[in-house]
C-alpha cells in the first residue's frame, strides 16, 4: 500500500463509526477521573473537617488520583490532597468493611510515598477513611511486627439525614449556601442505609444541586455527588444523572475536559504514529534513493558505451526523459 492509499485508509478509519465509538468509550471511562479532578480542584482552601474528619487542616492542592504500579492494574484513590501544614491526605470512603481494605490502604500509602520521593519530597501522610451509614464501627489499625497501618476515620452513621436535608434546602431557598451545606449535600446519599434509599437520595441531591443559584457551587456539589457515590450508584441512577448532566455546567465541563484529554491523547498517538511513519518513509525514501543512484550509474556506463537514451530507458524501465536529463548532466560534468 503506497503512502497516499495508506493515508486515505487511515483517514477513512478515523472517520468510521467504529473509531468514534472507541473514542467515546475512552472519554466515558475518563469521566470518573475528570469529575474527581474537578471536585479536588474545588476543594482548595476548604478544611477536611467538612468530611467529618477530626482536623481543621485546609486543602491547598489536589493531586492526581491514579497510581500506576507494575501489575496488570493500577491503584485509583478517591481523593489525594496536599494540606496547609505540608502533609498529604489520602481520603477513601467505604460502604463495606473488610480487613483486606488495609492491604489497599498500605498500597496507597507506599505508592504515594514513592511518588513524592521521586519528586524529592518527604511529606507526612494521613490515611483517612469515611464510612457510610452502613458501617457503625470498624477497626482503624492493622499491626504487624513489620508494619503498622493506621487510618483516621469518620462515620456517617447516626447522622440525621432529614436534618441535613432541611438545612441544605433552607440555604438554597435563601441563596445562602455555605461550604458546610455543600458538603452535606454531597455526603447526604451516604447517610442512608441500604441501596434503594441511597439511589433515591442520589437523585434528590442531584435535583437540589441544580437549584443552587451559584454555578460554581452547583458544579462543586454535582462533582462531589458523582465522586462520592461512585461505589454505590446503580446503572439506572447513573443513566439518570447522565441525562441531567447534559443540561448542567458540570456536563459542559466534562465534555470540554473529555474533548481536551481525547485531543491530547490523539496528539500523543499522532506523534507516535508520525514517528513510525517517518521512520518507515525514511526507509522507503532511502531504498528509493539507493535504486535511483544505482540506475544513474548504470545509465552513465551505458551512455559511455554508446547506448541510445531510448534503449537505456527500455532496459532500466525508466522514463526516457529521465535518461535524457541524466545524459545532459553527464555531458556538462565531463
Amino acid at each position: 500500500m503506497d503512502r497516499k492509499k495508506d493515508t486515505e485508509y487511515k483517514k477513512a478509519k478515523y472517520k468510521s463509526s467504529e473509531y468514534k465509538e472507541s473514542a467515546d468509550s475512552r472519554i466515558a471511562y475518563q469521566n470518573k477521573d475528570i469529575v474527581s479532578k474537578l471536585f479536588g480542584q474545588m476543594m482548595k482552601g476548604k478544611p477536611l473537617s467538612l468530611f467529618g474528619l477530626k482536623t481543621d487542616l485546609k486543602v491547598v492542592d489536589a493531586r492526581p488520583t491514579d497510581i500506576p504500579i507494575v501489575q496488570a492494574r493500577e491503584l485509583r484513590l478517591d481523593n489525594l490532597f496536599e494540606l496547609e501544614d505540608g502533609s498529604v491526605a489520602i481520603i477513601d470512603y467505604e460502604s463495606v468493611w473488610k480487613e483486606t481494605n488495609f492491604i489497599k490502604y498500605g498500597r496507597y500509602i507506599l505508592e504515594v510515598i514513592e511518588r513524592y520521593l521521586q519528586e524529592g519530597k518527604r511529606p507526612d501522610i494521613h490515611m483517612m477513611v469515611l464510612y457510610t451509614a452502613d458501617i457503625e464501627k470498624a477497626a482503624n489499625l492493622m499491626k504487624r511486627t513489620a508494619c503498622i497501618i493506621e487510618v483516621e476515620v469518620a462515620y456517617l452513621t447516626g447522622i440525621s439525614s432529614e436534618e441535613w436535608l432541611d438545612h441544605v434546602k433552607a440555604g438554597i431557598a435563601d441563596s445562602q449556601v455555605s461550604d458546610e451545606m455543600l458538603m452535606r449535600l454531597i455526603l447526604l446519599p451516604l447517610t442512608y442505609k441500604g441501596e434503594e434509599r441511597k439511589q433515591t437520595a442520589i437523585k434528590a441531591c442531584v435535583e437540589l444541586a441544580r437549584q443552587i443559584p451559584d454555578q460554581s457551587q452547583e458544579a462543586f456539589a454535582l462533582a462531589g455527588i458523582l465522586s462520592f457515590t461512585d461505589k454505590v450508584i446503580n446503572d439506572e441512577t447513573k443513566q439518570y444523572i447522565k441525562e441531567v448532566l447534559g443540561l448542567t455546567q458540570v456536563g459542559k465541563m466534562l465534555m470540554d475536559e473529555g474533548r481536551r484529554e481525547g485531543w491530547q491523547e490523539g496528539r500523543r498517538e499522532g506523534r507516535q504514529e508520525g514517528r513510525r511513519e517517518g521512520r518507515q518513509e525514511g526507509r522507503r525514501e532511502g531504498r528509493q534513493e539507493g535504486k535511483q543512484e544505482e540506475a544513474r550509474k548504470n545509465a552513465r556506463n551505458m551512455l559511455k558505451r554508446g547506448y541510445m537514451a531510448e534503449d537505456i530507458a527500455d532496459i532500466l524501465e525508466l522514463p526516457e526523459e529521465t535518461i535524457k536529463v541524466w545524459e545532459k548532466e553527464f555531458l556538462t560534468t565531463r
